[in-house]
């Protein structure tokens, strides 16, 4: 099993520098951190917390005179104030927190983080505008107080960088903590082969948490048994949490974003049959605001040069919430059952068919690393999947899992299949893609460069490139 505590941080250098960058500014400063449940921003700001002055405080839904009792004995332990005992006067309103802290950032630096804001916002009305009048008071540059927001609840933590809402544009941070790419999850998995790493990925996505629960040095078998196959496996029950989680505003306590999920899920995928799937006249900003949470993904031919329904759907992004409603929860209630052991076998089995798709993804997002670091020529400008679209229902749509696009006529130079399957045959691969280029007129074959990826080798290669798992999860 992994080891806990900070020498187990990895990744996140990016968002270590930037949150130092604005922790190092001279004066006051108030900075929005958000992402999604898991995502690992407790860690992150742990560790860019470790060496500062800082009162931190996690807000759990208490009323409020609980919630500042609470932060008034944090606080007490940080700050040793001489002329007031938080423990005998402890805060009586936000005003008076601020003022404090102010106070004591004065001679240095003093960081004050407030966790899970949106809690707050749901015990204490109008807090928002309370904190805008305290902080237009207090958030001056005389100050060295810096005041960070944190919250899970994406949509509420974006609402409150809105025109509209009261504490706009008094931010000078916004960072938003996302999942991991599949390089950067590698990265936790330090003890488990390329093959291995790619399972544990296609199950745990990006999401830090559930690859800290992933033990590298058992089999995906054994990992699958002690997380999900047993009535107290950790994750098999962890889908209704992140479906439960967020909410759109403007429809609170509807779980819409629930019901988009799971219709997607089942097959609903166009605008349309997820808005006759939910029973609603769905709102256009409902999937925009879900795909911003990378919770689904918005697709399009990479080469469409305008935003038309007719090509588009919508599939859901997030690895364990689409392994979690395909595969883990039809077994449910068997696994509650007891019957976890046999229905292993049912998942190992369905694993193969689930992880095509995902596969194709962590190869997509490979070729825009490698295009990122300059590797795949100059004035790349899209990567993505291409097809063609049918006339009629049977017409082939040529379909390819990835089309590298460059230059300012958006010109396709790369285009690449991937195979989750053990080795795949380049040069049978090769002759699909060509017969596919010459179909669709979409490109020369001469002027493309051909990649072929595979679980663990590619055979054939001449001609082409040849990608595997041991490449992509690095």
């Amino acid at each position: 099993m992994k080891p806990t505590g900070l020498a187990s941080f990895v990744n996140r250098t990016t968002e270590l520098t930037t949150l130092n960058e604005w922790h190092s500014r001279p004066g006051a400063g108030l900075g929005i951190v958000f992402g999604r449940r898991r995502v690992g921003k407790t860690w992150l700001l742990t560790k860019f917390a470790y060496d500062k002055r800082v009162v931190r405080h996690t807000v759990r839904g208490r009323p409020l005179g609980e919630e500042l009792r609470i932060l008034s004995t944090t606080a007490h332990e940080i700050l040793q104030l001489s002329r007031r005992s938080l423990l005998d006067r402890p805060f009586v309103s936000w005003d008076d927190v601020f003022e404090v802290l102010s106070i004591a950032a004065e001679s240095s630096p003093l960081l004050f983080m407030l966790d899970e804001f949106p809690e707050l916002m749901a015990v204490s009305s109008g807090i928002e505008e309370e904190l805008r009048a305290v902080w237009d008071r207090v958030g001056v540059d005389s100050s060295n107080l810096k005041f960070l927001v944190c919250g899970s609840a994406e949509r509420v933590m974006e609402a409150l960088q809105q025109h509209e809402h009261a504490m706009f544009g008094r931010a000078d941070l916004r960072l938003r903590v996302l999942p991991f790419r599949p390089h950067e999850a590698a990265l936790m998995l330090p003890g488990a082969s390329a093959s291995e790493r790619a399972k544990a990925w296609g199950v745990c996505g990006g999401i830090p948490r559930y690859l800290a629960l992933w033990d590298d040095g058992s089999s995906f078998r054994q990992n699958i048994e002690r997380l999900i196959c047993n009535e107290q496996g950790l994750l098999v029950s962890e889908g209704e949490l992140v479906l439960g989680d967020e909410d759109l505003v403007g429809h609170p306590g509807k779980r819409l974003p629930e019901q988009i999920l799971r219709a997607v899920a089942s097959g609903s995928t166009t605008y349309s049959a997820i808005s006759g799937a939910v029973n609603s006249a769905l709102p256009v900003r409902a999937l925009r605001d879900l795909v911003d949470a990378h919770l689904l993904d918005r697709v399009m031919p990479v080469t469409a040069k305008n935003d038309s329904s007719k090509i588009t759907y919508y599939r859901i992004a997030d690895n364990f919430l689409a392994f979690w409603l395909e595969c883990v929860e039809p077994h449910r209630s068997p696994i509650e059952q007891g019957l976890g052991a046999t229905v292993g076998n049912v998942i190992v089995e369905a694993f193969d068919d689930y992880m095509g798709l995902r596969f194709e993804s962590a190869f997509r997002d490979h070729l825009r690393r490698l295009a990122s670091e300059g590797q795949l020529g100059d004035e790349i400008v899209g990567i993505g999947e291409w097809w063609r679209e049918q006339g009629a229902p049977n017409d082939d749509p040529c379909q390819l899992d990835a089309v590298v696009l460059a230059g300012r006529r958006r010109l396709p130079v790369i285009v690449g299949e991937a195979k989750w399957s053990k080795t795949a045959n380049g040069s049978s691969e090769l002759g699909k893609m060509t017969r596919k280029l010459l179909d669709s007129g979409l490109a020369n074959p001469e002027d493309i460069a051909f990649y072929v990826c595979a679980r663990e080798s590619v055979t054939r290669s001449d001609g082409l490139t040849g990608v595997t798992a041991a490449d992509i999860f690095q």
